[in-house]
């Protein structure tokens, strides 16, 4: 039911945003209806008017609230649903370490796929549709406030309440962590509805999912998905301004941190082995001074 409510509040707020744009820039009764009904004015109207990040804008401030009042009510019957463990200002360092070592993966994914570009296949031709869309994307420059409160905070909180912990949370009560880390992670690919980006898309699932799982607080995946995003979604480079080089050199920052995050993933893992076996240690003493 979430996922659909998402979408649809999305959309809606995306096209509210198209029609209210059209209509104040003069346009009228059957030049306006005309935005909607063809798809080249209706992209081009859709770039003009910076109406996805409106939409995120207005959607998460509608579907926030929504969100953590069914989270909070159903902790209430259920309080394994939704995960507040403190965490440590250690812990917050090493998720940014984890998330910019999976931006160094996501990269060398992208590296990889290019190789296809000029395949003709499904993947090739898959590619070639995601990179138009992309450059054409990127090559409007929107405002970058409005960039940073819709893409870096209200989309990433949004989007881990629904995923992590409406889904995450629902999968915990009846399936095991491997389980659920990867239907979640599947479905969170398949949400962004195209096959590229929902590749590298599934591998941050992944990590934010175990992230979750590890840390055992939600805070944790909603502060990893905010940073993946500023530094994903170009926000970083447009604050300072980076050339070819700079770009250049930020990728390679990227790549440097990825043996990086594996060690704080395998350090996680000991230490969630570590905090396992204290609490069967300790529920077996419990049972044992019962006796």
């Amino acid at each position: 039911f979430f996922l659909f409510l998402h979408q649809i509040v999305l959309n809606s707020m995306a096209y509210l945003r198209i029609f209210l744009y059209a209509r104040n820039t003069g346009l009228a009764g059957e030049e306006l209806l005309r935005v909607f009904t063809r798809p080249d004015l209706f992209y081009q109207y859709l770039l003009a008017s910076d109406a996805q990040n409106y939409a995120s804008l207005l959607a998460m401030l509608i579907l926030i609230p929504i969100y953590l009042l069914y989270l909070f009510w159903r902790r209430r019957k259920d309080p394994g649903i939704l995960r507040l463990q403190g965490q440590g200002f250690i812990s917050y360092l090493e998720s940014v370490v984890l998330i910019i070592g999976t931006l160094g993966v996501t990269q060398l994914w992208m590296a990889f796929l290019l190789l296809f570009e000029e395949a003709d296949n499904f993947i090739g031709r898959a590619l070639r549709d995601y990179l138009v869309q992309a450059e054409i994307l990127t090559s409007v420059e929107g405002s970058l406030w409005l960039q940073i409160v819709s893409l870096v905070v209200l989309v990433p909180i949004a989007e881990e309440l629904l995923f992590r912990g409406i889904l995450q949370g629902e999968l915990s009560l009846r399936f095991s962590r491997t389980a659920r880390v990867l239907v979640c992670s599947v479905i969170f690919a398949a949400f962004h509805f195209d096959l590229i980006q929902g590749s590298y898309v599934f591998l941050a699932g992944m990590v934010l999912s175990l992230a979750y799982e590890l840390t055992e607080s939600l805070l944790v995946p909603i502060f990893m998905h905010m940073f993946f995003n500023f530094v994903g979604g170009g926000i970083l480079q447009r604050i300072l301004n980076l050339d070819e080089q700079g770009s250049g050199t930020l990728l390679i920052l990227l790549f440097v941190f990825i043996p990086l995050a594996l060690a704080v993933l395998i350090l996680w893992f000991r230490r969630d082995k570590e905090k396992r076996e204290n609490d069967v240690y300790g529920l077996y003493n419990d049972l044992s001074g019962k006796r």
